[in-house]
Parts: structure tokens; C-alpha cells; sequence
């Protein structure tokens, strides 16, 4: 474990704010995952992966945990699955490229996303119609109350829309040590709930449908719609899509004519695409120095040079008020601020 004092955090976050941290723990084997190592550092603490979900609004005076644990591992399979255990450190696209190596289903949707392993299931990352949560098996934690190891399965995780447990009842009580994740093996079929969005169908047409042919789709659009982060600060999209009722939909239809709406598992309850209404309202490509939305996506907030934490926060803040002042509905940011 390695421990650092006063420490820039503008290479540790995608937005790449320039703040510092009182203290930088480095995580780097399962060992150091021990209260016995850990302890005083556990009163005021924030955990970082690959930084690509979180806003530091200022300098921090606490200890950053970094998560650098790495190892993947075949736990179990059979004829038609394999159980894959992860640790938290490793990159997720790293991770993603080890599946589709071996021909196996499932992680190809979630392609191209920066991060770690173990921010997975805090986020039940998502795109292209697949969550995280939908292909995990258990995960592994440390809990801080009890200084014990805990093991969550999925059905105790409460995976919901960019939700899980770890967000809320679990908030600063646990620290994610492994993810187990139950991968499909590919025989000749890949189910339609990953080709169910028109971008995707679009690029395989006339190719064989693979979890290959479907990675190389999903990255060939996120490179053409989203910011690289090398060349800017981003935290890929930065609020989450509202679900309303369906009469506050037929509402807001009024104002936003051909808002398209996506059913959710909640009766009368549909998802709306707040890119759209975003975009309506003048928010694609806004600057105000060096802040702003992306220039091909209204939800991405891009830093496009040496944009400050409260420029940053302050620009969110005028975007949430827009969007409610126009339909009434709250805009929740995805990200995590700090």
C-alpha cells in the first residue's frame, strides 16, 4: 500500500479538474483491502477508480482510496456460461477486451467505458440498451462497520437506473474488492436485447452478428459522438434521463412535440431522453469559456481546457435549471460531486 501527501488529483479524474488531496492511498493487491492497514484512514475518505464519474468541486482534505487491485480470474463454467471473478482495480474496457478475446456474450454493449471494475455495479453502468447489474453474479466487499469481508449476490445489490445499493444504504460503508460477473458463451446466436438500439443495427448490416462485430459497432459510435478523453475533460454523460408518469409525458409532448419516450419496468412510468428537450433548448455545443456541452451531445459536459470546479458546477447548475423551468422535471446528475 502506498501513501502519499498533498497530492494533484488532475491526472486521477477525467474531468481533469486540477484539485489536491490531503492524503493518496494506493490500493494495490487484495491484502492491502485490511482494516488493520486501512483504519485511519477511514473517517473521512473517498474511493477513486479510474476517476471517470466524479466532479471534485474542490480541493479535498481527506484520504483518496485508489483502487489499483488487479486479476482476472475464470472462478467456474460450463457448456453454455462462464464465471468470471474481477478485481475492482482492473479497467473495465481492459476487462471488456478479455471477453470478446474469448468469444463470450454480454459485455459488448458496455464498450469503450472508462473507468474500473469496481465502480461497475456502485453505478450499474449502462448503455446500448445492457446494465452491469444484468450480468453480475456477486460482489465483493469490505465492510467498514463490521471490518469484515461481505458478499452480496445480485438480488441484494438493488440494481435500479444508474442505482444500487451502494449508493445509498451502502454510501461510504463498504469498499468494493471483486466482481463476479456469469457471461454467456457465443454459439452461432446473441439474443435481440443487444441490438436494440437502431445505431448498433445500423453498423451490422450486412455483417455477421458477433460479440466482436457488435464491440466494434459500439465503438466506432461512441467515437463519433463522444469526446476523447485524452484531448478533453469529461465525465461522459452527465445526467440521467428522467422517468416520469405517463401524464406528465403527454405534458411535456405538448411543449416538445415527437419526444420519444422508452417503456421502464414501472407500470405507467416511461424514460425520456433529456438530450432531446436539451437540445431544444439550446444546450448542444454552449460554451462560457472553457466549460461547456459537447459539440455532437448536450448531455456531455466538457472541459476544453482549464475549466475550474466551480465554472464546471456552476455551468451543471444553469443546465438543471433550464431544463426544469421548461418541463417541470427535476435533471439528476449521474456523476458524483465531491
Amino acid at each position: 500500500m502506498k501513501i502519499e501527501r498533498n497530492v494533484s488529483l488532475k491526472k486521477l479524474n477525467t474531468f481533469k479538474v486540477d484539485v489536491h488531496a490531503n492524503t493518496l492511498c494506493t490500493l494495490e493487491a487484495d491484502k492491502d483491502f485490511s482494516i488493520e492497514k486501512l483504519d485511519k484512514y477511514l473517517n473521512n475518505f473517498v474511493v477513486l477508480g479510474g476517476g471517470s464519474n466524479i466532479l471534485f468541486s474542490k480541493d479535498y482534505d481527506g484520504t483518496i482510496l485508489l483502487i489499483k487491485n488487479k486479476g482476472i480470474e475464470i472462478a467456474k463454467e460450463d457448456e453454455t456460461y462462464i464465471w468470471i471473478d474481477v478485481a475492482s482495480g482492473e479497467q473495465w474496457d481492459s476487462f471488456v477486451n478479455w471477453s470478446i478475446d474469448r468469444n463470450l456474450i454480454g459485455l459488448h454493449n458496455l464498450a469503450l467505458i472508462p473507468g474500473t471494475v469496481g465502480a461497475t455495479p456502485i453505478q450499474n453502468v449502462g448503455a446500448y440498451g445492457i446494465e452491469v447489474g444484468d450480468l453480475i453474479t456477486k460482489v465483493t466487499l469490505l465492510d467498514i462497520s463490521t471490518r469484515k469481508e461481505l458478499v452480496l449476490k445480485n438480488n441484494e445489490c438493488d440494481f435500479g437506473y444508474r442505482d444500487s445499493i451502494f449508493k445509498r444504504d451502502l454510501k461510504n460503508k463498504v469498499i468494493v474488492k471483486r466482481v463476479l460477473f456469469k457471461l454467456e458463451k457465443f454459439k452461432n446466436h446473441i439474443d435481440k436485447k443487444y441490438l436494440q438500439y437502431s445505431g448498433i443495427v445500423e453498423k451490422l448490416k450486412g455483417k455477421e452478428i458477433t460479440p466482436k462485430s457488435i464491440q466494434k459497432a459500439v465503438i466506432d459510435i461512441r467515437n463519433e459522438k463522444l469526446p476523447s478523453i485524452q484531448e478533453y475533460g469529461s465525465c461522459g454523460s452527465t445526467f440521467k434521463n428522467p422517468e416520469i408518469s405517463i401524464t406528465k409525458y403527454d405534458k411535456i409532448s405538448k411543449i416538445f412535440p415527437n419526444l420519444p419516450k422508452y417503456d421502464t419496468n414501472r407500470k405507467n412510468i416511461v424514460k425520456i431522453p433529456a438530450a432531446y428537450i436539451l437540445e431544444q433548448l439550446g444546450w448542444k455545443n454552449k460554451r462560457v469559456g472553457d466549460v461547456g456541452t459537447w459539440v455532437k451531445h448536450p448531455l456531455i459536459v466538457t472541459n476544453y481546457g482549464q475549466a475550474t470546479p466551480s465554472e464546471i458546477l456552476n455551468f451543471l447548475k444553469e443546465i438543471q435549471r433550464s431544463f426544469e423551468e421548461s418541463t417541470g422535471v427535476s435533471l439528476e446528475c449521474e456523476i458524483n460531486i465531491i
